[in-house]
């Protein structure tokens, strides 16, 4: 369930450099919205102008840093999409509202939408995103990672990234199935596939 927009962006021709306009993430952040939340009972209204601040803020850090993409463009395609959860956690441009009561799981376990809608929304957007991207690559698929299966994962998830949002590109680790860096999570030239570059990025000449 957290990826249904996998799909959909897949028909995307040429996504990697599409997922860089704007137009393409009011699209697909919407579509996102509509097969997510779709018979659960809950109903969403975007802020276009936080959406926009989020991609603006996020399409920045991306360019300062696109030119290392090459040393590995696996773990980079996984990072910049961490990035875009940062920013969107930080811009929030979703509200959801309940509309009726969910449906109930097997187990009575709490739905991770119910915990929280907006971070699981986002999450689940960044995470198709990337996951698509790496498809037309070739490359290997993040698959969601066990630990989002646990109520308490979301818990902390959001306790944490609402008090630093840096935090959110290690929990998108985690949910991508990788080992974050909890020093410095938002840092390219500390994440185990670029750290024997980081001498490079450091020296990197400024704009």
């Amino acid at each position: 369930m957290l990826t249904p927009l996998k799909t959909e962006v897949l028909k995307v021709d040429d996504l990697s450099h599409e997922a860089r306009r704007f137009r393409t993430i009011v699209w697909s952040f919407q579509r996102n919205l509509e097969l997510l939340f779709k018979d659960t009972g809950l109903s969403a209204t975007v802020d276009h102008a936080a959406l926009a601040s989020a991609f603006a803020r996020w399409r920045q850090k991306f360019d300062e840093s696109k030119h290392l993409a090459q040393v590995n463009r696996h773990d980079y395609v996984i990072y910049a999409a961490g990035l875009m959860l940062r920013e969107l956690i930080v811009a929030a441009p979703l509200k959801a509202i309940k509309d009726a009561e969910l449906p109930a799981l097997p187990g009575n376990l709490d739905h991770a939408l119910a915990r929280w809608p907006e971070g699981y929304a986002y999450t689940s957007f960044c995470l198709s995103v990337a996951a698509a991207i790496l498809k037309e690559m070739g490359d290997e698929e993040p698959a969601p990672a066990q630990v989002t299966d646990d109520p308490g994962f979301w818990n902390s998830f959001r306790e944490n990234t609402l008090e630093n949002p840096e935090t959110a590109v290690g929990f998108f680790d985690l949910v991508c199935g990788e080992e974050p860096n909890w020093t410095a999570p938002g840092v390219l030239w500390l994440r185990k596939a670029f750290a024997q570059h980081g001498k490079l990025v450091e020296k990197k000449p400024k704009a």
